[in-house]
């Protein structure tokens, strides 16, 4: 480099990664360690890095955040809609009618009096059960 140097690049490279003041010397053949150290003092690069690894950690955290709350709001929904038709088809079921022909020759209909289905399914919710008791009354057949 040049003996008049522009210290905007290493400045930018100091502040946006993790190299140290030396391994950012060596990296652009500098070899006045002391005058990019005594930039890097006037130009307050250490503050101006840690403020922009506050900034990009934040930001991490919002798009996890983000993420996160959208993957929650779509297991939400996928378990509300299995719900709502699990009761859905239960109650069809209990409704359910089949011609039975008695012995006389007659067709009657028949209403099971015993629905049993062998599934187990335990899910933890944070709803109150007012809301739970809401969502099953609008099912449909609820």
């Amino acid at each position: 480099m040049n003996r008049v140097r522009d210290h905007a690049k290493p400045e930018r490279e100091f502040v946006t990664s993790q190299l140290s003041l030396r391994e950012l010397c060596r990296k652009h053949g500098i070899s006045t360690h002391s005058s990019v150290v005594v930039q890097a003092k006037k130009g307050r690069w250490a503050e101006k890095r840690e403020q922009y690894q506050a900034q990009e950690s934040d930001a991490y955290v919002a798009r996890h955040a983000v993420r996160h709350a959208d993957r929650q709001a779509e297991i939400s929904d996928r378990a509300l809609d299995a719900i709502d038709e699990a009761i859905t088809r239960f109650c069809e079921d209990l409704k359910a009618t089949k011609a039975v022909r008695q012995p006389d020759g007659s067709i009657t209909d028949d209403r099971p009096s015993h629905i049993s289905e062998g599934r187990d399914l335990n899910v933890r919710s944070d709803l109150p059960v007012d809301a739970l008791s809401e969502f099953i009354e609008a099912t449909p057949g609820g």
